[in-house]
């Protein structure tokens, strides 16, 4: 995976020594010839060149010139499109290339609404267990009111000589007392209604407060989530803006993506630049980037394309822009075969180093 829906595998093929070799790139996919390499035998050692051959639609053009012993591997930058290639090379020595197959695959699913589908997988899940909870307060609180309901009932036990230990002793303890003195007890016992009333209403006061105090944790959780929630929306930061896209007669596009200082390029200034070129299937044509020796021209001239003559004007020193050349202001309908097939449109990223 190259980026996005790009993707690449290695390529290799070993023209023969003195034969025709023919290659089919599949449909779809373009082919990046990266190397080619002169298998020198030893036993058959000089100093002759060995020119290697492509041809394509009916057409022959030269790919490299190799020479035993002095230039036996040669660097390619070629890029050819879907169709049938053959080869030749040297009639002594088989000759191996060497490249990539790119090519791009499409993706059904939309990224936003993919990041849509995981937000509310998310909001669910968060409902959910929202909805756990609740039920859990609701079987606690059902709980604490069967107890509530069961307190009556325990206490009339106790009036009515119920078969705890407890209640067989205070039995016990009030048949003695009506045997002395059967007036003290009628007032005992009233004092004791009396008593476990007040008990009753204080149980009850006690289980309201309770319901409130849960009933007020209740809403403190509820609105505590609700900001958990919406804390994410308050943190998110607004998006960055993107360079503005510049318009120009022709259909020139370009964008500054790093602003420069000092004085503005004009037609007659020479420029110092690096400059990676890619067709728009992403495949780079031609590049001085991030290394190669920087490239000088005079703007306004003729002297690069008609792209760069207009798009460059107004840069300052230390900018990067990216240019959108259609093919008319590029290299028009013939195009630079095998590197840039006809009416392509080109895109460049330019580092203007210096302004003379």
């Amino acid at each position: 995976l190259l980026n996005g829906n790009m993707y690449q595998e290695f390529w290799g093929l070993q023209v023969k020594a003195g034969k025709e070799t023919s290659y089919e790139v599949p449909e779809g996919k373009m082919l990046n010839l990266s190397q080619a390499t002169l298998i020198v035998n030893k036993n058959k050692g000089g100093n002759r060149q060995h020119l290697l051959m492509c041809e394509s639609d009916g057409k022959s053009f030269p790919l490299c010139a190799l020479r035993e012993k002095v230039c036996e591997n040669s660097a390619l930058a070629l890029s050819l499109s879907a169709g049938s290639l053959t080869f030749k090379g040297s009639s002594v020595y088989d000759i191996s290339l060497t490249g990539t197959l790119v090519w791009e695959e499409e993706d059904d699913e939309d990224p936003a609404e993919a990041l849509k589908a995981g937000v509310r997988k998310i909001l669910q899940s968060n409902g959910t267990g929202d909805e756990d909870e609740d039920e859990d307060e609701d079987e606690d609180e059902e709980e604490d009111e069967e107890d509530d309901a069961d307190a009556p009932t325990k206490m009339k036990g106790v009036e009515n000589g119920a078969d705890d230990d407890e209640d067989d002793d205070e039995d016990e303890d009030e048949d003695e007392d009506e045997d002395e003195a059967p007036k003290k007890v009628v007032k005992a016992s009233t004092a004791e209604e009396d008593d476990e009333d007040e008990d009753d209403d204080e149980d009850e006061d006690e289980d309201e407060d309770e319901d409130e105090d849960e009933e007020e944790e209740e809403k403190e959780e509820v609105s505590k989530k609700s900001k958990k929630r919406s804390a994410p929306e308050e943190k998110s930061a607004p998006p960055a803006k993107k360079p503005k896209i510049v318009k120009m007669n022709g259909g020139l596009k370009f964008r500054d993506t790093k602003p420069g200082s000092g004085k503005k390029a004009k037609k007659g200034n020479t420029l110092v630049v690096r400059y990676r070129g890619l067709l728009k299937s992403g495949i780079v044509f031609d590049s001085n980037m991030p290394r190669g020796k920087p490239f000088t021209f005079q703007l306004g001239a003729g002297e690069v394309i008609k792209g760069w003559d207009q798009g460059l004007v107004g840069m300052q020193a230390g900018g990067k822009r990216e240019l959108v050349i259609p093919p008319r202001l590029g290299y028009g309908q013939g195009g630079v075969p095998p590197k840039i097939p006809g009416n392509s449109t080109l895109l460049f990223e330019i580092q203007l180093l210096k302004i003379k």
